[in-house]
């Protein structure tokens, strides 16, 4: 009698028994076992797409599975089917995955993705909601290879991570075009200005150099591209000056920084000003391009000091409270809107859990219970960003309970284009009016599980 696995297949179990991380134990109904990865649904035959280690693929019919496991094939039914695959058989090895450092490895499949947002205390959905985002942002990419109509430094940067917090490389078959042609823009960019800056607002000395934008752009792209540096390992491509550009974008950071520990803008040769004071909503996005830059394990002059001073002004900044920030809530910065990047920082700086941090998390929590977000009341999807990293990486009960809160309002906001409805702030500087901005925000605080 033919077994209900298929007889190739059992074979194949025998001789590629070791599990990897990405791989499930099936049980049918007669109670036999196999190892293997779920890479798609077969709606037409009611069957579960799955592959083994040896890269074998087949299907297995889902009334031949065992209860717990046709309930995972049901959890999971939509998201594996309106999810882009990006990874193709054999494309990114698995050793290949493992050498990233460990916050990345779990971007790179549906089924790791899904695993990620399940611990997390998420639904199959928001990898939905993700796919469609990204379709859309494939669309809606400038002829130049830049996103948005102003900032495209920042722009770009912000989509880039979006595309890179998926695992969508440069050789993604559904996403690559459109991350090579971003890449190269940043790079033509950054190759244009002075210090390397990733800034499409430049105008030199004689109009007060890029503003205060140019310093805020320059740190979101320089996440991005360290992204792409860190990620394109896995890969066989490789791009032509990214690792140059990357570091001349993290040395900028690094010189550029105030004896304070924060960045300034308001430079004359270029955006920033190094004489200048602190600003911990500038300095919340550095924070992230230093996270990167410490996982690219480039050795980087000054990097291990830029760290340190960055975690000092970040203490510097906590109130009695245990916020960060102003204390007038009705001043621009204050430290309800900017704990969540800021206590992100340190735990990602710090690369563990500190008295400084812990506080931080715990003012964040008991301000959202006070104040629950609401995209109808208090749609700050700046702040959302920053609480959302604060409290992922802080993990426990603080996080689960933002997630079941948040979430869910991101997922109702998606249009059906893949867009997001513009909420109502109750903090003009949190709010979210461009459409790209909105729509990066919005896709990243859903990627949080993963990225």
């Amino acid at each position: 009698m033919k077994s209900p696995w298929g007889i190739a297949a059992f074979s194949l179990l025998l001789l590629h028994g070791a599990a990897e991380a990405e791989m499930r134990v099936w049980t049918n109904t007669s109670g036999q076992l196999i190892e293997a990865e779920l890479i798609g649904v077969n709606a037409a035959k009611r069957a579960v797409q799955v592959r083994l280690k040896s890269g074998a693929e087949f299907e297995i019919a889902i009334d031949n599975l065992s209860p717990p496991d046709k309930a995972y094939a049901k959890d999971h039914w939509v998201a594996i089917q309106n999810a882009p695959v990006i990874t193709v058989p054999g494309k990114f090895s698995d050793e290949a995955i493992k050498s990233l450092p460990e916050s990345f490895r779990s971007r790179f499949t549906p089924t790791t993705r899904l695993e990620s947002i399940r611990r997390g205390g998420g639904t199959p959905e928001m990898e939905t909601a993700v796919a469609a985002s990204l379709k859309l942002f494939k669309t809606s990419q400038n002829p130049d290879g830049s996103w948005g109509r102003a900032n495209k430094g920042a722009m770009t940067g912000f989509v880039l991570q979006c595309f890179l917090g998926h695992g969508e490389t440069t050789e993604s078959s559904e996403f690559g075009e459109a991350v090579m042609k971003g890449l190269l823009y940043l790079i033509e960019l950054a190759r244009k200005n002075p210090e390397g800056i990733f800034s499409s607002n430049w105008g030199g000395k004689t109009t007060g150099g890029l503003g205060g934008a140019g310093t805020y752009e320059h740190a979101i792209a320089t996440l991005a591209v360290g992204e792409a540096y860190v990620t394109a390992r896995v890969g066989t491509k490789s791009l032509s000056g990214l690792r140059v550009c990357f570091e001349t974008a993290i040395k900028t950071i690094i010189s550029q920084q105030t004896s304070k520990g924060s960045w300034a803008y308001g430079g004359e040769d270029i955006a920033y000003n190094p004489g200048g004071g602190a600003d911990l909503s500038l300095a919340n996005w550095h924070f992230q391009a230093l996270d990167v830059a410490q996982a690219t394990g480039l050795k980087i002059d000054g990097l291990d000091a830029c760290v340190q001073k960055a975690l000092s002004y970040i203490e510097s900044t906590q109130t009695k409270a245990g916020g960060f920030g102003g204390t007038t809530r009705d001043a621009h910065y204050n430290q309800w809107s900017l704990s969540g990047g800021a206590a992100a920082g340190h735990l990602m700086l710090a690369e563990k859990s500190t008295p400084a941090a812990a506080r931080g998390v715990q003012f964040i929590t008991d301000f959202l219970k006070a104040e629950p977000p609401d995209w109808n009341k208090n749609c700050n999807l700046y702040c959302w960003h920053g609480y959302s990293n604060a409290l992922f990486l802080n993990g426990g009960s603080e996080w689960t309970t933002f997630a079941s809160t948040v979430m869910p309002q991101v997922l109702g906001a998606q249009q059906p284009d893949g867009s997001f409805k513009r909420g109502r702030p109750n903090w003009p500087a949190g709010d979210a009016a461009d459409a790209t901005y909105r729509q990066a925000l919005c896709t990243l605080i859903l990627e949080t599980f993963y990225r």
